[in-house]
């Protein structure tokens, strides 16, 4: 674009930069129509009834998006889709979703989809009620443990980065930490491992840290503790440690995200 922008005028040159950006997007609009139906159909080969996706089952505006999902960039979800503009995406949800609701049914639960195997934890997605709580695995240190003496025992929290869970931490850490003074508490976070993954939830950074406040924090009365991140999890744990710096002791951060290293 700097190219030519210094051979034609100002003006023709935004002309065509806004000319390719509406094809861009234009493009992009077609694309998610297409796929939206798509999947439609696939859904229901595989599953059975499937729930309406993300932009046809949300009906509000951006600035109510913005204020009941803190944390979550609203700019893609505002931006106007030429075929919702249309009237596209509304035809087709009525032409499929004839009694759709979005509810769950109590014959839905029972039902094995093709991405899990109908266990209490792979269909835990499908609650959107209820106490969840996440799983937490505690290891405590050794009772009669000689080198404890008369210190306390301290707490540590891990958190696993994405793609993961807390097998990590299990299952490499807390065998060498058996005999310390820590009792270790490694968290399945939100969505993963054997912790609950609620279908309606956006997983924003203040939904990890309430379930973790409300599993791990006060669920086992931590008055300090020491944090320990891998990846995405650092995120989080820098999250924790900003709302709890009276009882953050120490925080240990393993390949921290690239956002993380070059944020100031």
């Amino acid at each position: 674009m700097a190219d030519y922008r210094g051979k034609l005028p100002r003006k023709i040159a935004d002309i065509i930069l806004y000319i390719i950006n509406s094809l861009v997007f234009f493009f992009l609009d077609l694309l998610d129509y297409t796929m939206c139906i798509f999947y439609k159909y696939i859904d229901e080969f595989l599953e059975g009834k499937s729930t309406p996706c993300y932009c046809q089952s949300q009906n509000r505006t951006t600035k109510e998006f913005e204020k009941r999902n803190n944390g979550v960039s609203g700019t893609l979800f505002g931006r106007k889709n030429v075929f919702k503009e249309m009237g596209f995406i509304g035809k087709t949800r009525r032409m499929f979703d004839d009694e759709d609701s979005g509810k769950t049914t109590s014959s839905d639960l029972g039902k094995t989809r093709w991405s899990d195997c109908g266990c209490e934890s792979c269909l835990s997605w499908m609650n959107n009620g209820g106490d969840l709580k996440l799983h937490v695995v505690v290891k405590d240190p050794l009772k009669g443990n000689q080198d404890l003496g008369n210190t306390s025992t301290e707490d540590v929290i891990f958190l696993h980065g994405f793609m993961s869970s807390s097998y990590i931490w299990t299952e490499t850490i807390f065998p060498e930490l058996v005999s310390s003074k820590y009792r270790l508490f490694a968290v399945d976070l939100l969505g993963f491992g054997s912790s609950p993954k609620p279908r309606e939830c956006l997983y924003t950074l203040n939904d990890h840290l309430e379930m973790i406040e409300k599993s791990v924090i006060r669920e086992f009365d931590l008055k300090s503790f020491h944090l320990v991140a891998h990846s995405m999890g650092c995120i989080i744990a820098l999250a924790l440690a900003a709302k709890y710096p009276n009882s953050l002791k120490s925080i240990t951060l393993v390949a921290p995200v690239s956002s993380i290293i070059c944020s100031r």
